[in-house]
């Protein structure tokens, strides 16, 4: 080994603690432990009272680091909030031991783990290093037919340790620094040594991953030195058809879960909650309040907005209380005739340009394509990893619908987008511009201009005394609620002025064509008519530079692929 990477043991030789691998006394009073002994390594059993199922936690090591207590807290938070019995084995470690080591003992543990599922489920849990373990484990599980965990959890996963990848290893050494090359070559001369080329034990990121699970559950962060293998890792696995939900935490490090106090660990720990338990108590609600309303929107105006995959939800997951409850009220009739003008806006967009690209820019749930599908469009919905990931639990993928998990804010989703583009581009901007400054969005629309020059973009926009009623209204009700900043009464002359490239296409208010029905209250109809006089809220067509897209006439020529090409001028 080199002088450095010499260093770098030494270094952890010393850090290291006797009691480090001991259980906490705090853990041994809080429930029984059972201990068992796998080839000289210890397993613990953590057992609460009337365990109704069983984890087999990993923990998070850097393939050299012993556990630590914050670990102990944070699996004695796990026992205690899902009332399972947690075994956590005390792996081998680098640089005394080897890979062969480690699976020469985990599987035999794993044995001994399966022989408690008449107590409730069998569930695979690794955190960092042990994520990474988890994910090998599985495919040992497979090839010695032993049975499958009903879920798979992974948290901050570490998934290679001879880095076979250019593209993600130039990441992860970008991120490390100086530390990257010596803890490289430590690795493989103290953890990977015969085994090298063995992916399914040293690197399983790049294994065949079909069919490694039902039920895989990734958490993230981006200051993660290796986000870069996560986001490769869940898009592999979906690309497999398997329901696999990805959630990311901006800038949260590898080590967020140990920290109780972070936002991310608390958000972490509600999903958790959720998955574990099989149910929506938590938080996945606060994400299901959405369908909810629109539910509510199409039972009080089903003429103006109708979407039916809500309908059908709510009625198989009724909900407890009134919070669900959506009256015929402005702010409902408002929000469903805003939804109906997006539909409306881009039925028209693929009637001229039936084989066009949409691009609906933070979809969350909405499931627009199923209202305005043409048969012949290219549909992305682009969203952040965690609302995509409880997407997947709401609704399928459709065949021409692809999915993008990446932060409106994160310009790599741009990376991800292949299409024709003389066919036709329209970016859906729902809501999002409502949240940014004027200066914020005119860099956006920049953005999308230099890639795509020529698109269309649609977003609504509201008057300063709508946006004040809309903040005024929401506030307080089951969704999620976040302020509505950016608001411009005369869209068309503030948009023009933002840039000569930018051509307004059309400005109309989304109720210029509701007529109001006989069965509404007299102040909802006199809300509307002032809503309508002052055109409180308005949806915008734009075009970003020269257009160079074929329209329906002229689709019978067919054009080569392009990725994020932009349009000749």
């Amino acid at each position: 080994m080199t002088r450095e990477a010499e260093r770098l043991k030494e270094m952890i030789e010393r850090s290291r603690k006797q009691e480090d691998n001991k259980l906490p006394a705090f853990i041994s009073d809080a429930f029984a432990v059972e201990k068992n002994n796998v080839h000289g390594f210890q397993v613990y059993r953590l057992i609460p009272e009337r365990a109704k199922g069983n984890i087999f936690y990993l923990y998070h090591s850097d393939y050299t680091r012993p556990i630590r207590k914050k670990e102990w807290s944070f699996i004695q938070w796990i026992c205690s909030m899902t009332g399972m019995a947690v075994t956590v084995p005390i792996y081998p470690l680098a640089p005394e031991h080897d890979c062969e080591e480690v699976f020469d003992m985990l599987v035999p543990a794993y044995q001994i783990h399966c022989k408690h599922r008449e107590a409730g489920e069998l569930l695979l849990m690794g955190a960092g290093a042990g994520a990474g373990l988890a994910i090998s484990l599985m495919l040992q599980i497979w090839k010695e037919g032993l049975a499958d965990p009903d879920k798979v959890i992974l948290i901050s996963p570490v998934m290679d340790t001879e880095f076979f990848d250019e593209k993600l290893e130039s990441g992860l050494a970008e991120k490390m620094g100086k530390q990257f090359l010596p803890m490289k070559e430590l690795l493989n001369e103290t953890w990977v040594r015969n085994y090298a080329g063995r992916t399914e034990f040293t690197a399983p990121v790049y294994e065949d991953l079909h069919d490694i699970s039902q039920d895989i559950i990734v958490f993230s962060g981006t200051g993660d030195c290796h986000n870069a293998y996560a986001r490769y890792f869940s898009q592999k696995v979906q690309d497999t058809g398997n329901p696999l939900k990805y959630f990311e935490y901006g800038g949260a490090e590898r080590d967020y879960f140990l920290d109780p106090n972070r936002k991310e660990t608390k958000h972490m720990k509600k999903l958790l909650h959720d998955f574990l338990l099989n149910t929506d108590d938590a938080i996945i609600h606060q994400y299901m309040e959405e369908v909810r309303q629109k539910a509510g929107w199409s039972k009080h105006f089903p003429d103006i907005f109708l979407d039916e995959h809500a309908v059908k939800y709510v009625a198989a997951h009724p909900k407890r209380g009134n919070r669900e409850v959506y009256n015929q009220n402005i702010f409902n009739l408002m929000s469903a005739s805003v939804q109906r003008a997006y539909d409306e806006a881009v039925r028209l967009f693929l009637k001229e340009y039936p084989e066009g690209n949409v691009i609906y820019v933070g979809c969350s749930l909405d499931t627009m394509l199923e209202r305005v599908d043409n048969g012949r469009v290219l549909w992305y919905n682009l969203d952040s990893p965690g609302r995509m990931a409880i997407r997947t639990m709401y609704t399928g993928l459709g065949t021409r619908e692809k999915r993008i998990e990446r932060s409106v804010h994160d310009p790599s989703w741009m990376d991800r987008l292949s299409m024709q583009t003389d066919r036709g581009v329209l970016f859906v901007i729902k809501d999002i511009f409502a949240y940014m400054n004027r200066k914020e969005m005119r860099e956006f629309l920049d953005l999308l201009y230099q890639h795509f020059q020529g698109c269309n973009v649609i977003f609504d926009m509201a008057t300063p005394r709508a946006n004040f009623m809309h903040n005024r209204m929401g506030r307080g009700r089951g969704a999620e609620y976040r302020k509505r900043h950016l608001s411009m009464r005369d869209p068309r002359r503030e948009v023009e002025a933002m840039s000569p490239l930018y051509d307004v296409v059309s400005v109309r208010s989304v109720v210029d064509d509701i007529r109001p029905r006989k069965e509404w209250k007299t102040s909802l109809k006199l809300l509307l008519m002032s809503n309508r006089r002052r055109e409180s809220w308005k949806i915008v067509h734009i075009r970003l530079g020269h257009e160079r897209y074929r329209t329906f006439d002229s689709l019978s020529s067919r054009a080569p692929m392009s990725s994020r090409a932009p349009m000749s001028s």
